[in-house]
């Protein structure tokens, strides 16, 4: 499915069961260069605006500690791919 032209360059981090977490550029209505290193989060083919996937922004207190769960989650399962995946994904918000 064709992904709202808000996001830019966005990357796939996370799933479970149909929970998909990307992060990118959001750029609200391509009016901000580019826009701002977001975390966004989707259902599968939900949310839609006009049949265009919108993943919702995650505000970034709420960010910080979902990534920060989801690791720690991934480290007590010794997930090592998902592990890098959030690695990325912080390393990312943080350069």
């Amino acid at each position: 499915m064709k992904m709202i032209s808000y996001w830019k360059r966005s990357k796939e981090i996370y799933t479970d069961d149909g929970l998909v977490l990307i992060i990118g550029w959001y750029d609200h209505k391509n009016k901000n260069n580019g826009g701002n290193k977001a975390l966004g989060v989707h259902w599968g083919a939900y949310p839609q605006s006009r049949g265009i996937l919108s993943p919702c922004v995650i505000p970034e207190t709420t960010r910080n500690a979902t990534l920060s769960g989801l690791l720690h989650q991934a480290v007590s399962n010794n997930d090592i791919a998902k592990i890098e995946s959030l690695i990325e994904a912080i390393k990312f918000f943080n350069e």
